[in-house]
């Protein structure tokens, strides 16, 4: 009879034969074995397993090499372990073999028991088996990731089992085991929501509330988030007393419903006690991208928005949820997809992929960069589009993946970059919305309201310095028109100018935009991304762009499509065909039914436009064609030149 065999990976990578430990060779020899390991009985090509050992600068003599330690494995495991498959190799492990297959059985079992102390016990031998970080003694990137994954799943079984602790007679030792990993992972949500409930579960209200300050302070400080709703309700649920519901919201935070901020999946326990499936970890053998751009520390505002699109990304339907993100130049679409991406990523554990087409981003070169993400070798990325797209759907099917797409131009695009499945979710901006795409919902991004300007001046400029002069920062956002980069770039340069008061940088910007150039640094940054969005507008359609200039030239704070057609010399149709051009391209806003206006900061860039590129008598003449009725037909103000 065969001794058996066994095989560690959670720790250094070991095997013994019954009490004997066998020499496994060099540490490159064990990553030839970890990586079959994390294979599961799938075939390994000879070029990943090449890749997987020395990355992307093997030595010319890899393969040979590569042969030479498998032939030495197998002289050590056995030569019926490790098998020839195709042009590679595979494991072949009996039950009980592989401490790694043992703890994901015990996991599963514990998922799937309807006693909470069963599972509790299950989740706790699971933990016993790890005698340290993965994979400990193997070199290499691809090791690496595989041992960032691993942790993540040790994590999240450990938080399962803390849930389930914490709504039982064990939470005093729970929250003795939650102090620790909370100082060890202070950004982390979900063992902050688990501490807080264990907190108030052995009656120490007071500092599960402190916890909640201390957590949503950080987010605010280091990642410029909000706690997310499930935390918030915890919070809100201690502060009243709520002690039983405060228990349910234990198997809420285990489901893995926090809706923002958890550095990794969650834990389970539905709110009855008994255990639930989890929100899926990565699948064995995959990397596991967190390519997602830092969020804006002073990020304020959208909360309405935020909370809706987040339910539409993480509820389960028929097809994956694509959320698109339109708006004018500097109206934040790019920030409130990131912070929207952030709040989410609990939900796709494996992987947040980012792409920026700014410019018309070759689509090609970001399939390939998907494709290295999940451990593609380049040898097997194909160089025809087509089939590189093919592999990207084959790759991506069946994972939780969240994929954000910044300034998206073209519809293709965005087909090739989807991933496949229903599992997976896409966040998209650009700068108009985009016809015949899978969109599940298209959002055009408004202004600031009044108040959540204000705030952003406050985070940036200082609190007690805006609030001394509040209506001077209100009429400072209002000369804005409430546009997020323009406040922002406000608010930083009175940060920079202690000396000044709100009311002279408010009146400062009123005579820069007056001016027939733009001058200052602000302004022109403040005004870039109009030049882009105008570029796009004029390789579309010329005539809206020219529309663009004139159209703003009456002092108006509406327009209607007769005026335009007048002003332009152009057919009431035509006219309005061009406005709606416009809105499209969100640098007018609908005001009404053949009715327009411009954000007042856009209507002197657009003044300056028509400056640039007509003489002072053509600008006369435009606006003499309004005649004796333009009092009418822009009724607010009386008509003027620029």
């Amino acid at each position: 009879m065969t001794t058996p065999l066994r095989i560690s990976v959670l720790g250094p990578v070991r095997a013994w034969r019954a009490d004997e430990e066998l020499d496994l060779g060099t540490p490159q020899q064990r990553a030839v074995l970890a990586t079959l390991v994390l294979r599961e009985g799938r075939q390994a090509t000879l070029e990943a397993l090449i890749d997987a050992v020395w990355g992307d600068d093997p030595p010319r003599t890899s393969a040979l090499t590569l042969r030479t330690y498998v032939s030495r494995l197998r002289q050590v495991l056995g030569a019926d372990v490790i098998v020839t498959a195709g042009g590679g190799y595979l494991l072949r492990l009996e039950p009980g073999t592989l401490d790694l297959a043992d703890f994901t059985a015990a996991v599963a079992q514990a998922r799937a028991s309807r006693d909470p102390g069963e599972a509790a016990q299950l989740l706790h031998e699971a933990e016993s088996l790890w005698q340290g970080p993965a994979l400990a003694d193997v070199p290499g990137s691809y090791a690496a990731a595989q041992r960032v994954r691993l942790e993540r799943e040790r994590q999240t079984a450990s938080e399962e089992r803390l849930a389930l602790d914490v709504a039982s007679d064990r939470a005093g030792v729970a929250v003795t085991e939650l102090t620790a990993l909370v100082e060890e992972h202070p950004l982390d949500e979900n063992l902050s929501g688990l501490y807080m409930l264990g907190l108030s579960r052995t009656g120490r209200q007071a500092a599960a509330i402190a916890e909640y300050g201390r957590i949503r302070d950080l987010l605010a400080d280091e990642l410029g988030l909000d706690p997310g709703a499930a935390l918030r309700d915890i919070h809100q649920r201690i502060l009243v007393g709520e002690l039983s519901p405060v228990l349910q919201a234990a198997g809420s935070l285990a489901a893995g419903s926090l809706a923002a901020g958890s550095q990794r999946p969650a834990a389970v326990l539905p709110a009855g006690g008994m255990p639930a499936p989890a929100v899926v970890g990565p699948a064995a053998g995959v990397l596991v991208p967190e390519q997602l751009p830092l969020g804006n520390r002073d990020f304020v505002g959208r909360a309405a928005l935020l909370d809706q699109l987040a339910e539409l990304l993480v509820t389960p339907g028929v097809s994956a949820p694509v959320v698109g993100l339109v708006g004018l130049g500097g109206m934040g679409t790019s920030t409130v997809a990131i912070h929207l991406a952030h709040r989410v990523r609990p939900s796709y554990p494996d992987g947040q992929l980012y792409a920026d087409l700014r410019a018309g981003g070759d689509a090609g070169v970001v399939l390939t960069g998907f494709l290295r993400s999940f451990g593609v070798p380049a040898t097997e990325v194909p160089d025809a589009l087509s089939e590189r797209a093919a592999l990207w759907r084959t790759v991506s099917c069946g994972r939780r993946l969240l994929i954000m797409l910044d300034h998206v131009a073209t519809a293709e695009q965005l087909r090739l970059l989807l991933p496949a499945g229903t599992g997976s979710a896409a966040i998209i901006t650009g700068s108009r919305r985009i016809p015949d795409l899978p969109v599940t919902q298209w959002v055009t991004l408004p202004a600031f309201e009044p108040e959540e300007s204000v705030e952003l001046f406050r985070r940036i400029a200082g609190r007690d310095r805006v609030n001394t002069e509040h209506d001077a920062a209100l009429r400072f956002a209002a000369a804005c028109s409430h546009l997020p980069l323009a406040v922002r770039l406000g608010a930083e340069r009175l940060a920079a100018r202690p000396t000044w008061s709100v009311a002279s940088i408010g009146e400062r910007l009123r005579v820069e935009m007056r001016q027939p150039v733009a001058l200052h640094e602000d302004c022109i940054r403040v005004e870039a991304p109009f030049e882009r969005d105008l570029a796009l507008l004029r390789a579309a359609d010329p005539l809206a762009a020219v529309a663009f200039g004139l159209v703003a030239l009456p002092e108006a704070e509406e327009i209607t499509a007769a005026a335009a057609a007048r002003l332009l010399d152009l057919p009431e149709t035509e006219a309005e065909r061009l406005m709606e051009s416009l809105v499209d391209a969100h640098l007018v806003e609908p005001a009404g039914y053949q009715r327009y206006r411009y954000h007042e900061i856009v209507r002197w860039f657009a003044r300056r436009k028509a400056i640039a590129a007509h003489s002072q008598a053509y600008r006369d003449a435009v606006l003499a064609r309004l005649g004796e009725s333009a009092e009418s037909t822009l009724p607010k103000r009386a008509l003027r030149a620029v």
